[in-house]
């Protein structure tokens, strides 16, 4: 018989949903605050420590940015181009990239709590800078919306959650993985933790669950996210595996989301599988390749096969991964020319797999493909593009082609100046989309609609998104229903 013991308020997981959903509990009065942490110490975070976690809020323009950047000098943030990205803005785009699929009343919930979530963020401590940005004329544009990340990008972040649990007397138990869920569809009393040492039972008036998706899983994402979804290569964290999940959904909880859609990004075709390293400078995967919409991609055949310029790149990139997965081999090129490749943001590509060739022809052999279909492809789309309408690197500029298939919407210039260089990628796999049904209480639905009593839920393991989701938003969808979870987890009185 397992041992048994107890606390106020357990929280599954150890990344930014389970810090947030953790101090949040404290904060509200509960006393003892214990998260399980599945991953060794060393480890610890989930997806969040191999992410640069940008957050996507409503703010009312420059001046609201500036509190959260106080120590960039003012000639250096004048510079800065930050329209105001009002709760209309963000809901349109939220509302648009999941194809009108979200949940109105979570995204409405979402969006109207967004702003708050961010600025107490920052007054529990958490530090933020700017945005990489693409400079045009001497001004820095950025995605709207998405301008701010944590300093030192999700470790970062992370770190300095994790101080601020300590200094709360949060405890933070590792190599605690949950194998059960104490309970029922009425109500759960708490969780059975396995440790190397053992396993014991640990009770508690709630429980918040920030456990994280199935994406590390290829059992779980060749059963939910389609053909070849196995192949998919791990972009974050290898721990998130869905036996909670799966416990949830076995408990009574009901499913919601997309469970065949996920995060999935174009990669280095050379990156390891699970747990790619961030950035030096923490703002972002060391392995993301994101810069395709100034460019064309091309698969092992030399073929087009997306619109590299359909939008910006924080409402594409989730969804651009499944388009390479889908090609054979699941591979692809993305081919720039020396124009191009100055666009780059900075930092960006920095230890890329890369070919570099004077000639079309000559690259072509480099990575393997027929030299007359790549040099048709690029002639193809060169004599498609429409050198009346201007280049805007910063804006949706509506520089398109016409009569190839498929098209590109924006940012259609020739490739034409050597050197060319190309860049293989495959698909990555961030978070899935699949998860459990949740209330603006952050409280866990049951299969008859009404709430398991004492179960709460943030993170990837809410079902939210489908098809796609706008850039920085998953982090944002984090903090919003953290907080509520532990305002609520903690006012429950047993």
């Amino acid at each position: 018989m397992a041992a048994k013991q107890a606390c106020d308020i357990i929280v599954i997981g150890g990344g930014s949903a389970a810090h947030e959903a953790a101090v949040a509990a404290r904060e509200a009065g509960a006393e003892r605050v214990v998260m399980l942490e599945k991953a060794p110490k060393e480890e610890f975070g989930g997806n969040a420590r191999y992410s640069h976690t940008g957050f996507r809020f409503a703010y009312d323009g420059a001046r609201e940015i500036r509190e959260f950047l106080p120590d960039l000098d003012q000639k250096t943030f004048d510079a800065f181009v930050m329209p105001a990205y009002t709760r209309e803005n963000f809901l349109a785009d939220l509302t648009r990239v999941t194809e009108k699929r979200i949940d109105p009343v979570l995204a409405n919930f979402l969006v109207d709590n967004s702003n708050a979530g961010i600025h107490w963020m920052k007054e529990k401590g958490i530090r933020f800078e700017h945005e990489k940005s693409v400079v045009v004329n001497g001004r820095n544009y950025f995605e709207p919306g998405a301008v701010i990340l944590p300093i030192g990008g999700g470790l970062g972040q992370l770190l300095k959650w994790r101080a601020i649990a300590d200094s709360l007397g949060i405890e933070i138990r590792y190599e605690a993985k949950v194998c059960a869920i104490l309970g029922s569809e009425h109500a759960v009393e708490g969780v059975r933790v396995l440790t190397p040492d053992g396993e014991y039972d640990l009770h508690a008036r709630a429980v918040i669950c920030c456990s994280g998706g199935f994406q590390a899983s290829a059992e779980m994402r060749a059963k939910f996210l389609g053909p070849g979804a196995d192949f998919m290569r791990v972009r974050g964290s290898k721990h998130d595996t869905g036996e909670v999940l799966n416990m949830l959904i076995a408990l009574g909880a009901k499913t919601a989301g997309h469970w065949q859609g996920a995060h999935a990004t174009p990669i280095d075709a050379a990156a390891p599988d699970g747990a790619i390293p961030l950035r030096d400078d923490g703002h972002g995967n060391s392995a993301n390749r994101y810069e395709y919409k100034f460019g064309i991609t091309v698969n092992a055949l030399g073929q087009r096969f997306y619109d590299e310029g359909e939008n910006k790149h924080s409402y594409t990139y989730a969804k651009t991964g499944r388009a390479v997965l889908a090609q054979p081999g699941a591979l692809a090129h993305q081919l720039f020319d020396a124009t191009t490749v100055k666009l780059f943001r900075q930092g960006n590509y920095v230890g890329a797999t890369m070919h570099e060739a004077n000639t079309i022809p000559e690259l072509a052999k480099m990575i393997g493909l027929a030299p007359e279909i790549l040099v048709r492809t690029v002639e193809e789309f060169n004599a498609a593009c429409d050198d009346k309408i201007p280049f805007d690197p910063g804006n949706l500029d509506g520089k398109r082609t016409s009569g190839i298939t498929p098209k590109k919407s924006n940012w259609a210039v020739k490739i034409e100046k050597p050197p060319f260089r190309a860049y293989p990628v495959t698909c990555g796999v961030t978070f899935t989309f699949g998860g459990v049904k949740i209330d603006t209480r952050a409280r866990v639905l049951g299969v008859s609609d009404k709430p398991i009593r004492g179960l709460y839920a943030s993170g990837d393991v809410v079902g939210l998104f489908f098809h796609n989701y706008p850039g920085n938003t998953g982090q944002t969808r984090n903090v919003v229903f953290s907080r509520v979870a532990g305002r609520e987890a903690a006012a429950r009185n047993g």
